[in-house]
């Protein structure tokens, strides 16, 4: 089968065409950045029909669309899912989702062999970190441990000791949201993953860093 994987949890965004079978091995087809500089709702669609010019593979012969969820940009990831349910419904096609944290844990986990356990972050604002822990999972690529938390910025080191933290300025990328779908894993929501808090009320945390109210 032939499944359209977007990630576009950051400005980094990207697409990716991968073909495989579900709970088997895959290829990545071929890949391709959307232009954040742009609305992603103006560049996602150009970039997804070169994609498949590219790649010499019709709109009827795509399978399914694997789609990052974040946590990261509300917005890019509302477009992303948006556009999937779109492309999706005419041919009644499965819509997939998975954080797109794992799909960064997963590729980390393949580059580094002695990598079992690593940390994804990013910023939840205001002196606060989203964060969440994630091991090695030969069927899966990657399980998380836990749900995703936010942060005091002083207190990411203290939760998880000893265990590594996945560069911030790394990006997903969309060939692993791919490669996630096709490792067999459940879909998840529908929607995006939001970690940033109400601007409106500023977050609190007790004096261990669990969120308070």
């Amino acid at each position: 089968m032939i499944v359209l994987a977007s990630e576009f949890s950051r400005e980094d965004s990207t697409l990716a065409l991968l073909e495989g079978e579900r709970g088997g091995a895959c290829r990545l087809l071929g890949g391709r950045s959307v232009d954040a500089r742009q609305r992603r709702s103006q560049s996602l669609f150009p970039a997804a029909e070169a994609l498949l010019r590219e790649t010499g593979v019709e709109w009827a012969g795509v399978d399914a669309f694997a789609v990052g969820i974040g946590p990261g940009s509300y917005t890019g990831l509302r477009v992303a899912i948006t556009a999937a349910r779109g492309w999706a419904l005419p041919r009644g096609r499965t819509v997939w989702t998975c954080p797109s944290a794992a799909a960064l844990a997963a590729e980390c986990f393949a580059e580094d062999p002695s990598l079992d356990a690593a940390v994804v972050h990013g910023d939840a604002r205001r002196g606060t970190r989203w964060a969440g822990w994630f091991r090695r999972d030969a069927a899966a690529l990657a399980r998380q441990e836990g749900e995703f938390v936010v942060l005091p910025e002083a207190v990411l080191a203290e939760r998880w000791p000893g265990v590594a933290r996945i560069a911030e300025e790394r990006a997903p990328r969309a060939e692993w949201v791919g490669r996630l779908f096709f490792a067999g894993g459940a879909s998840g929501a529908l929607s995006p993953i939001y970690m940033n808090p109400a601007v409106q009320i500023a977050p609190r945390f007790d004096a261990a860093g669990r969120p308070v109210g």
